[in-house]
């Protein structure tokens, strides 16, 4: 069997390897993103480019001769010696299982998690949108995102979930026993904060107050959750007033301090789930006050992780099973077809989005996102299947494939 050709570096850190600290200082918000992947495009030979960054890790993913440690000067953080010491860098076939395990969520501080696909889904986007993807990290991507909804669909890794939202409530219970009466804050109105609070509402909170620098944000999920908004000014106030705070801002730096918390009547609890930190660790001192990072909530979630070996080991056989096949089908000699086949499905799936876009009449750029993702979906497993052909028919299925696809 010829080699296979496969020129993927993934360098990243995670909540396994590397210590919150340093996730802190490599952390990429949205709005550094361009600026963040445009230093990796300038300073390396990598011609194509998807980061994916969340609260438990960072990972960029280069197609191309790519030196590893120029990868990690460029990212910043401090120097790159301090931190690389605690990152993992994989190539070749070996970025192509990472990939596949992240997106199904076998490398999740929750085992099967369902959040962390739709964060990959996002990075891709993101990069296939600015055009920093091309003919390797697509087909790659797309494959990734497939086969993770396969493994949610067909394993039952799914079932019983354990997510930071549940772990949240039981430490909250902890502490403050039945929870119809704890005054919830939430700082922060993204999706992790979000989710977290729905699971409290639906555990008995019923107080909820909200603070987020962005009004129109905080307005819309406190209207799903009947929930109170203050300004950000407020937000000593608000701290001093409750019982349980769940901390998910894209603040730099710490936004409760020591200062913030003030005399207190009950004890408090703080979940702090962003990276860098919302909470100062100064904070956990203060006597009847509990601080919960994303860091501590590890050893809480490994306990539940433990009930469900099975279906992980369901799950990542699933994934071996697709690596080996996505490589089998990026050997030399299929890769001229596969980009045949890669170009045909993209010419479709620029049609076919376009006019779904203009029959429905929208312009929201998240609604044609969902219309793209959709499609490429249906292609991606269109498109294994007719390599899946080629592979069990080697004496006429690049014929068919050619003819079907008309190239």
């Amino acid at each position: 069997m010829a080699e296979v050709v496969l020129p993927v570096l993934v360098l990243g850190v995670d909540h396994h390897r590397t210590p919150l600290e340093i996730r802190e200082r490599l952390a990429v918000g949205p709005g550094s993103l361009p600026e963040v992947v445009g230093r990796l495009r300038d300073g390396t030979d990598a011609g194509e480019v998807v980061l994916v960054s969340t609260c438990n890790r960072l990972e960029c993913y280069l197609v191309g001769a790519v030196d590893e440690r120029r990868v990690a000067d460029l990212l910043g953080g401090g120097p790159s010696e301090a931190w690389l010491s605690s990152a993992y860098v994989h190539r070749g076939p070996a970025a192509v299982r990472h990939l596949f395990r992240v997106a199904a969520g076998l490398e999740s501080l929750v085992l099967g998690e369902e959040q962390i696909l739709g964060q990959v889904r996002t990075a891709y986007e993101t990069a296939r949108t600015a055009g920093w993807t091309g003919t390797l990290l697509n087909p790659l991507f797309q494959r990734a995102l497939a086969v993770a909804k396969d493994v949610r669909t067909d394993t039952g890794i799914a079932r019983h979930r354990t997510s930071i939202a549940t772990v949240a409530v039981d430490l909250a219970r902890q502490v403050h026993g039945d929870l119809a009466q704890a005054r919830l804050l939430v700082l922060g109105a993204g999706e992790m904060a979000e989710l977290t609070v729905r699971y409290l509402v639906d555990q008995g909170v019923q107080a909820i107050t909200i603070v987020n620098r962005s009004h129109e944000r905080a307005a819309l999920l406190a209207g799903q959750v009947n929930a109170v908004v203050r300004p950000w000014e407020d937000l000593a106030a608000a701290v001093a007033e409750a019982d349980l705070v769940v901390a998910y801002t894209a603040a730099p730096h710490a936004v409760i301090t020591p200062g913030s918390i003030g005399r207190r009547r009950r004890p408090l609890v703080l979940i702090d789930l962003a990276v860098p930190r919302d909470v100062d660790p100064a904070v956990a001192t203060i006597d009847d006050v509990y601080v919960y990072n994303i860091d501590h909530l590890e050893g809480v979630i490994a306990a539940h992780q433990r009930l469900r070996q099975e279906e992980v080991v369901a799950a990542a056989a699933l994934v071996e099973r697709e690596v080996a096949n996505f490589l089998a089908l990026s050997r030399p000699e299929a890769a001229t077809l596969g980009a045949a086949v890669a170009t045909f499905f993209d010419g479709l799936i620029e049609a076919e989005a376009a006019r779904l876009a203009a029959r429905l009449g929208t312009e929201d750029p998240q609604q044609q996102a969902q219309i793209r993702y959709a499609l490429e979906r249906v292609a991606g497993k269109l498109s294994h299947r007719m390599h899946a052909f080629a592979k069990a028919h080697p004496e006429d299925g690049e014929r068919v494939l050619r003819e079907i696809i008309g190239g």
